[in-house]
C-alpha cells in the first residue's frame, strides 16, 4: 500500500510541476509532492530490505527515491525527473505486484 500512495503522491508531483513555461504557480506544490513520493518509496524500499522479499524487489522500489527524488533536489525545474518517472514508477508498481503475488502463493493458511 505504500508503494502506491508514494507512486501517487510521486506522479501528482511530477505532473504538476512539469511544464513548459519557466515556473507555473503551483511549482511549489508539485515540488514537495515528488519529495513526499520519494520519501514514501524510501520507507517502502527500507520495508522490502526488512522482510524476506528478493533483492530485485528492494531495488527496483528504491530507484524512483533515489533517481527522481534526486533530480528533484538537483534540478528542480528540469524534466528529467518527468521522464525517469515513466519508466521507473511503472517498475517499482510492477515489482510490488509480481512481490505480492509471489509471496501470497508461498505463505497458504492451513486447513
Amino acid at each position: 500500500m505504500l508503494v502506491l500512495v508514494a507512486a501517487v503522491l510521486m506522479s501528482c508531483g511530477l505532473a504538476d510541476a512539469f511544464t513548459f513555461l519557466v515556473e507555473p504557480p503551483t511549482y511549489p506544490v508539485g515540488h514537495r509532492l515528488v519529495l513526499l513520493g520519494a520519501l514514501g518509496f524510501a520507507a517502502a524500499a527500507m520495508w522490502a530490505w526488512l522482510r524476506p522479499a528478493p533483492q530485485w524487489v528492494t531495488v527496483l522500489t528504491a530507484l524512483p527515491a533515489l533517481v527522481i527524488g534526486g533530480l528533484a533536489l538537483q534540478f528542480e525545474d528540469g524534466s528529467w525527473g518527468v521522464l525517469a518517472g515513466l519508466v521507473l514508477i511503472p517498475a517499482a508498481l510492477i515489482g510490488m505486484l509480481v512481490d505480492l503475488h509471489y509471496s501470497s502463493d508461498v505463505v497458504r493458511p492451513a486447513k
